[in-house]
């Protein structure tokens, strides 16, 4: 006996392969706007490349987050053991220009002292930061605030 179509039909195997195939491929598309762009020599990278550089760029980020938590589990020590560290330190302001730059001011008493400024980049470039341009303004008095700019590329 058959059954009066109430049933739902169940969907051919060529189908239900074309659709994960689709899902597939979008999930690919979303990793992949992830990720910063990376082409070599110009030719775009393969789908099983590509996952693997997300595989690479993850662990990258999973280990330079854990430096920079580190990093900052210890300054949060110093600064508990020495309150002047605080009146040192300079205050920040970032903006976001565009996808990746972004524009970083600061307010600092570099006291004359531009070698604060350049560790100041130098650091930055430590923590994998393209510093495009970078602006301190002359001092006009021993001791004056100065205001500096930076544009990155994170």
């Amino acid at each position: 006996m058959e059954s009066s179509g109430c049933a739902p039909r169940k969907p051919d195997r060529k189908t239900v392969e074309k659709n994960r195939r689709i899902h597939m491929k979008s999930l690919y598309s979303k990793l992949d706007s992830l990720l910063p762009n990376q082409k070599k020599d110009g030719v775009a990278l393969t789908v099983p490349d590509r996952i693997i550089e997300a595989a690479d760029y993850i662990t990258e980020l999973r280990e330079r987050v854990e430096k920079l938590r580190e990093r900052k589990r210890q300054l949060i020590a110093l600064g508990s053991h020495n309150s002047t560290l605080t009146k040192l330190l300079p205050d920040i302001e970032v903006e976001e220009i565009s996808d990746g730059l972004k524009s970083v001011k600061t307010t600092s008493d570099f006291r004359n002292n531009e070698v604060g400024f350049y560790k100041m980049i130098q650091l930055l470039e430590e923590e994998g930061v393209e510093v495009l341009s970078a602006y301190l303004p002359p001092s006009k008095s021993e001791g004056s605030v100065r205001y500096t700019h930076f544009l990155m590329r994170m």
